[in-house]
């Protein structure tokens, strides 16, 4: 602590750029101020939100700013946007859209690696946030509160209350200017600053530090519980996507987290989507979730439907070729050193290669066609690739997917099942085709 004011700079690397977000605000203010003498000069930069909302006061906001840069010899970065225009444009609340707009424009100041963000966020931010979640029904991340760290975000106030910062800007009689439509009641964190908060803190004068005491210990608790989750997740992992039953059988708490941390999708999921995806695991079928994108739990493993896939034929040859159904196909040429076509080291190195001495000319890949047959290598069997999916475990909407490997109109090399019989590794093979395949998103 110092001069009476809480400030964390524990995540602040000894080099790069420092972006304050500087609203002219007190909090802002003060962080501006305290770093002085702290940071060097040379470092910092203020940047500067004009969101055009309240005619002439968001003016008079920039023009303080503006000031506080040139008296303190700071260089100051501006940013006039018409939020209300931008917010119809893009259909979101004026809130959002603000808060878009500031991060977008902090983060283009902020390229380099060690390039940090600063905002004034304080415990009493941190609890009007908690406030906020906990009203709406939130889980353990609600309650986690304001993080100190997101990425290159930094919020050094998070241990300040809003007492401390003010009596700070009132010692060293620094300007600030207040926003008029933090005093509306319209606004949802507006009340609860006004009229939940006060009340509150007649029952414990130390809310601040007692609501900031409980996001740090659940903020641990969450941190634990999402390395165990992202562990199970690990173990669940199939090629077609999560095997239903690893996830089903692990504790609920850790069973919901897992799923969450699945989820790609960047609207989160809610407790419904979760608890659906749960029965899902269990019971099989399909669950609606964020985003217009569906869930589909069949043959024991869970997986996003991708949009159907149109059947595909092309030739392929070595290197990585993109295949309409969104995979990347490799092809890579071995060649087989003297004494190394041992048995088992065939077996465990080329289960998925070809003997490419056999093959003359293109390969052909191609999707599934109604009547294939296929007879895996070492099997001495011939069975429907229906079959052969069903053994594997392929998801019914994945199975349009599957690449196969056609050789003079029969297929050699099935996804999933290896190469097919009379066209494996053996013990006289000097040339092997190794095949693999991964998805397209990181081609």
């Amino acid at each position: 602590m110092s001069e009476g004011l809480r400030v964390d700079l524990s995540g602040l690397p000894p080099q790069g750029r420092v972006v304050v977000g500087f609203s002219g605000g007190p909090d802002s203010t003060a962080l501006c101020h305290w770093l002085l003498g702290r940071v060097p000069r040379e470092r910092l930069l203020l940047a500067h939100v004009n969101h055009r909302l309240r005619g002439r006061e968001s003016d008079r906001d920039e023009a303080v700013v503006s000031q506080f840069a040139r008296q303190f010899g700071l260089p100051l970065a501006l940013h006039r946007e018409d939020v209300a225009a931008l917010a119809r444009a893009r259909n979101m609340g004026l809130e959002e859209c603000g808060r878009q707009v500031r991060y977008d424009f902090f983060a283009s100041l902020a390229p380099e690696p060690e390039d940090r963000i600063l905002t004034a966020h304080h415990g009493g931010d941190n609890v009007e946030t908690v406030l906020l979640h906990l009203c709406r029904g939130t889980g353990l991340g609600g309650l986690c509160g304001i993080p100190y760290r997101r990425g290159k975000i930094l919020r050094p106030l998070l241990g300040a209350t809003r007492q401390e910062i003010e009596a700070y800007c009132a010692r060293f009689h620094l300007p600030t200017v207040t926003d008029s439509s933090n005093l509306s009641p319209a606004y949802a964190r507006n009340r609860i600053r006004l009229e939940v908060v006060p009340a509150l803190r007649e029952l414990n004068p130390e809310l601040v530090p007692a609501v900031s005491r409980m996001t740090e210990s659940l903020t641990q608790i969450r941190d634990f519980l999402e390395g165990e989750a992202a562990r199970l997740l690990q173990e669940a992992r199939c090629p077609w996507g999560i095997r239903a039953q690893v996830l089903a059988q692990a504790h609920p708490a850790l069973e919901a987290a897992a799923l969450e941390l699945w989820w790609p999708g960047e609207e989160p999921l809610e407790k419904k989507h979760v608890q659906a995806l749960s029965r899902c695991l269990r019971r099989g079928g399909r669950v609606d979730l964020p985003g217009g994108r569906r869930a589909c739990c069949s043959q024991g493993v869970l997986a996003l439907e991708e949009a159907p896939s149109e059947g595909f034929c092309l030739p392929v040859g070595l290197g990585e070729t993109l295949l309409p159904c969104g995979k990347v196909l490799i092809l890579q040429e071995k060649i087989l050193p003297q004494g190394a076509q041992d048995r088992k080291i065939h077996n465990l190195l080329f289960k998925n290669a070809l003997d490419y001495a056999i093959i003359t000319g293109n390969l052909i890949a191609r999707s599934r066609r109604p009547g294939d047959r296929f007879a895996p290598a070492s099997r001495g069997v011939t069975k429907s690739l229906k079959g052969i999916f069903q053994e594997n475990k392929v998801p019914l909407l994945q199975r349009d997917r599957m690449v196969l490997l056609e050789w003079n109109g029969r297929p050699v090399f099935c996804e999933g099942a290896g190469p097919a019989e009379g066209f494996q590794v053996g013990a006289s093979t000097r040339r092997a085709l190794v095949v693999s395949l991964r998805e397209a998103k990181d081609f």
